[in-house]
C-alpha cells in the first residue's frame, strides 16, 4: 500500500471529526450571498469577483457532499456494524428555510432517539386528569440534552467508528482512495470558507 499508515490515520481521524454538521449558519450564509437579486445589482468588477468566489464556495460544498454521499455507502457497505452506518439527511430546520445537509453514525442518531423518547414521556406525565404539573414538565425537559454531550456520552464509539474506518481503508483500495479524496475536498472547502469569511470580515 502506497498510503503512509500514519497520514491515512490523520485522514480518518478528520473524517470523523468533521462528520459533525457544519454550523448551522454556514450553508446560509454561502447561499444568502449569491441570490439571483445580489448577482443582478452587483455589476462592479470587484463585486463580481465576490459573487464569482460565493459561487465557487457553493460548488466546492456540492462536490464534498457528492464525494461524501459516495464514501458513506461505500463505507456502510463494507463495515462490521450496522452502528457504524453513516447516515445523511437534507431537511429544513426551524431557523431556516434553507435545506441543511447532515450525516452522523447510527449510534448517535440512536442515542438521540432514546433522550428524546425519553424526555417525552416524562413531559405527558405532567399532563393529568386534575391539570398540569409544572415541576414534572420542568424535569421532563431537562432530560433532554444537547447533540454536544450526547456525542461526548458516545466517545467510546467514535473511537470505534474512527478504527473501523481505519481498517477498512487498510484492507480495501477503493475505499481508501475515497477516504484520501473527501479528506483532500474537506481540507480545501474549509481553508476556502475560512479565507472568504476572514475576508468579508475584515472589509
Amino acid at each position: 500500500m502506497g498510503t503512509n499508515l500514519a497520514l491515512l490515520a490523520l485522514i480518518v481521524t478528520f473524517i470523523v471529526i468533521t462528520i459533525i454538521p457544519l454550523p448551522a449558519n454556514a450553508q446560509n450564509e454561502e447561499q444568502a450571498e449569491i441570490t439571483p437579486e445580489k448577482i443582478e445589482s452587483n455589476t462592479r468588477p470587484i463585486e463580481q469577483i465576490e459573487v464569482r468566489g460565493q459561487r465557487t464556495l457553493v460548488s466546492m460544498r456540492y462536490q464534498l457532499r457528492l464525494a461524501e454521499d459516495s464514501l458513506y455507502k461505500l463505507f456502510n457497505d463494507l463495515n462490521s456494524a450496522d452502528k457504524y452506518d453513516i447516515l445523511c439527511k437534507t431537511e429544513r430546520t426551524t431557523r431556516s428555510l434553507i435545506p441543511q445537509h447532515t450525516c452522523e453514525p447510527e449510534f448517535f442518531l440512536s442515542m438521540r432517539q432514546e433522550v428524546n423518547r425519553n424526555a417525552l414521556i416524562e413531559m405527558r406525565g405532567a399532563f393529568t386528569s386534575d391539570g398540569y404539573d409544572p415541576a414534572l414538565y420542568q424535569l421532563a425537559i431537562d432530560k433532554l440534552e444537547p447533540d454536544s454531550e450526547i456525542r461526548a456520552r458516545l466517545v467510546g464509539d467514535y473511537e470505534g467508528l474512527e478504527q473501523e474506518m481505519f481498517r477498512i481503508a487498510t484492507e480495501n483500495e477503493d475505499y481508501r482512495e475515497q477516504l484520501i479524496r473527501v479528506g483532500e475536498l474537506k481540507a480545501q472547502y474549509e481553508e476556502a470558507r475560512e479565507t472568504r469569511f476572514n475576508e468579508k470580515d475584515e472589509d
